[in-house]
């Protein structure tokens, strides 16, 4: 059974920035909520996304630079309340790869441990949360709501705004494991 409350002794514990925190993760499932219109996700998906998201910019307690290794290794080393071993290092793994390199099962030892389909889930999910953070970027709340479409060519995702447009700079850079992960490029789209 998954535990899904912001309570968690790891997230009281160990997250500075709380209110980015939990506007990633409002972002992180709007994403997934989009994608899963037309993607099927394992039912557990949106609880380990919610999580990583609280959870991913932790390792700040240890050092800026290597930030989202150190929130990996807190994750497995502390475990998430009510998690199995394995749905802490889905999680762990999730918050890992929001910023960064791509997954490589060959260099990063974490995720070699993971079996093929949790391999793929990490991948999917980290590029939602990688998505979001960079979308938080402004840290201005301006995002209302989120939809997805898949053409032949590429996804679009479209955001509605509370009537400014944010700056998506950071959130272009962060579009390399959306790419790398679903075959096809993510654009974004104003409503």
């Amino acid at each position: 059974m998954i535990k899904t409350d912001i309570d968690s002794k790891i997230f009281k514990n160990y997250c500075k920035d709380k209110d980015h925190a939990l506007e990633v993760e409002r972002y992180s499932l709007m994403i997934f909520e989009a994608f899963s219109r037309i993607m099927n996700f394992a039912p557990e998906a949106k609880d380990y996304l919610s999580h990583a998201a609280k959870l991913h910019d932790i390792g700040y307690c240890v050092e800026k630079k290597s930030h989202h290794k150190h929130a990996m290794k807190i994750i497995i080393d502390e475990g998430i309340e009510d998690f199995t071993d394995e749905e802490n290092l889905i999680t762990a793994n999730i918050a890992r790869y929001h910023r960064g390199s791509l997954p490589d099962e060959n260099k990063h030892e974490y995720f070699a441990k993971l079996p093929p389909e949790k391999k793929l889930l990490v991948a999917q999910l980290a590029s939602f949360l990688k998505i979001a953070d960079g979308l938080d970027k402004p840290h201005k709340n301006l995002i209302l709501r989120m939809r997805a479409e898949e053409t032949p060519e590429c996804f679009n995702l479209y955001l509605k705004t509370v009537g400014f447009k944010p700056n998506l700079k950071m959130a272009e850079k962060k579009k390399d494991l959306f790419a790398y992960t679903f075959k096809k490029p993510l654009n974004f789209v104003f409503e």
